[in-house]
């Protein structure tokens, strides 16, 4: 068994390999109940490389809940915000309660805009599309935990999802050509 302190060490390595290149720094949102549930809980803030690229604020230690495997959050944003350490904090508190582990396709009402200025007060679990099985996947090292992406919809996008099907929407989003960083962008359905 991997003790919980290399596997952080390999989760936060995982994430500044993967971001080679980019300034990686500690963002952590200690406010709360984060850690009474999520002892090791910390979040790291990428900055983008190039104009108009993402910012992402990303979880480590989140996947500690889990003995082997367990997961990561993330989500992509067009600024620096301290509000999206806040919401990968909530999600990873809610997660921490078996009754509530979030998988693929799942859907987070989080109460409030995800940003400032936006309408987009859902959150989708999905796979890290933009990045692809390189972040996904944490080497054994790390717990083999595995990152998910957070991505910000709207109501009614939600309420699409849970009536149809998760890959109805993802193609819907892909035949509209959605901008991910427009942070208050038009509802597709």
């Amino acid at each position: 068994m991997i003790e919980e302190s290399e596997r952080l060490v390999a989760l936060e390595r995982h994430i500044r390999d993967f971001w080679e290149g980019c300034i990686v720094e500690a963002a952590t949102w200690d406010h709360g109940p984060i850690l009474e549930r999520v002892p090791r809980f910390s979040t790291y803030r990428v900055f983008p490389k190039r104009a108009g690229e993402a910012w992402v604020y990303v979880t480590a230690g989140c996947s500690l809940l889990s003995p082997v495997g367990g997961a990561e959050f993330f989500v992509m944003s067009p600024f620096a915000d301290e509000s999206h350490s806040e919401t990968l904090a909530m999600v990873s508190h809610y997660h921490s309660f078996e009754a509530h582990r979030l998988e693929i396709g799942s859907v987070i009402n989080i109460g409030r805009p995800w940003m400032r200025d936006s309408r987009m007060d859902h959150l989708l679990v999905s796979l890290p599309y933009p990045y692809g099985p390189g972040l996904e996947w944490a080497p054994l090292e790390a717990g083999e935990a595995r990152f998910l992406w957070l991505l910000p919809i709207h109501r009614s996008e939600a309420e699409f999802i849970k009536r149809e099907t998760l890959d109805e929407f993802e193609s819907l989003m892909d035949i509209k050509g959605v901008n991910i960083l427009d942070f208050n962008r038009d509802p597709i359905v």
